[in-house]
């Protein structure tokens, strides 16, 4: 849970430092390293993680079904988290605002 309220709170400092016309890189979907709007950028990055968490949950609640699970959606989390930072990284790039 923790690493998805980080994921929130990289989107809003996404949408508070980026520019209204940024384009952010998604990884997801037909092509790669597709650029979408600002806005659709900061949420599909946490909706993946809301994915990915709910997923968690259902494959977890049991305690006889839950082995390597357990330790694999924290590590997928993470790695979204950090896909995220670096496209809001490559967000501000593009767009010409560093600091």
């Amino acid at each position: 849970g923790m690493v998805l309220l980080a994921m929130v709170g990289v989107s809003c400092y996404g949408w508070v430092t980026l520019p209204a016309d940024a384009r952010v890189p998604i990884h997801f979907g037909a092509g790669y390293n597709n650029f979408v709007p600002k806005g659709v950028g900061l949420v599909v990055h946490p909706g993946a993680g809301v994915l990915v968490y709910v997923i968690s949950f259902v494959t977890t609640h049991n305690p006889a079904q839950a082995s390597a699970a357990v330790y694999i959606f924290p590590v997928v989390m993470c790695v979204l988290l950090i896909v995220q930072a670096g496209a809001i990284k490559v967000a501000r790039s593009r767009s010409g605002t560093f600091g």
